[in-house]
């Protein structure tokens, strides 16, 4: 099992690639693996209720975790995000969305220079104005490819991460997720210097959210995908769905 963000290091990724030749790259690797017609590396905002929300969102959407079964593109996830992911939610569970993911997956890892052309240009068309890399994975793309963010200036970029301390450019968002390992004080502290955290809470779909929690504003998360719309330096309130509301696992924060 490889990891991603290493594996992209070591790639040296450069801009000013071939678009048809990246798109054909794509294309034979689909054959090669017994797929059909050549599908967008970008899913649009109707492909996904949590990205249609708000202004609508494309998103790159990997196989979350080690679920390619040749790439870890989730190297800070828990047992408890493994367990709940919200890659499974909808239809996430269907084996032909689970393979599709991992295809792509496939792809970056073993052609991500051809990957990255292909992004690029997917990225650059005029209907694309907000773009989400990490739908269900978390990799340090400002790393891996500074160039991107400064070729789209007018795209916005957004993400949830678990790595504590990432410097993005101004056009690409960050709100840290807390998982059950992340302490109360953690949370609080990471507000405290303009982080915004995503935190899980209690309270059913038809139940509001606290205004506040632990001395902290608390937005909340499940009206709009938009995180950058949010303030600096607040919760971001999420409710538990689906089997985390049964099996919280110490992640669900009680309210």
């Amino acid at each position: 099992m490889r990891d991603m963000n290493r594996l992209l290091r070591k790639a040296q990724l450069q801009p000013g690639g071939d678009v048809k030749e990246a798109r054909n790259a794509w294309a034979s690797f689909r054959t090669r693996n017994q797929w059909g017609a050549v599908a967008p590396l970008l899913t649009p905002p109707s492909g996904n209720v949590k990205l249609g929300k708000g202004v609508g969102s494309y998103g790159l959407s990997l196989a979350p975790d080690r679920l390619s079964g040749d790439y870890q593109v989730c190297p800070h996830s828990t047992r408890v995000c493994r367990a709940h992911c919200v890659a499974f939610a909808g239809k996430g569970t269907l084996p032909a969305i689970i393979a599709a993911r991992a295809l792509k997956t496939r792809f970056l890892g073993g052609e991500p220079q051809q990957f990255i052309t292909l992004l690029g240009h997917e990225i650059g068309k005029p209907l694309v104005k907000v773009v989400r890399l990490n739908t269900f994975s978390d990799i340090t793309w400002e790393e891996h490819v500074p160039w991107l963010f400064e070729e789209h200036p007018n795209v916005q970029f957004y993400d949830y991460t678990k790595h504590v301390g990432r410097v993005t450019p101004p056009n690409y968002h960050l709100t840290y997720s807390a998982s059950e390992r992340t302490t109360n004080e953690t949370i609080v502290s990471l507000v405290g210097c303009g982080q915004n955290v995503a935190v899980v809470f209690s309270p059913s779909r038809t139940k509001p959210l606290p205004e506040s929690w632990l001395g902290c504003t608390v937005v909340d998360g499940d009206t709009t995908d938009a995180r950058y719309l949010d303030p600096t330096g607040v919760v971001v309130g999420l409710r538990a769905k689906g089997t985390l509301r049964t099996h919280p696992g110490g992640m669900v924060r009680n309210v």
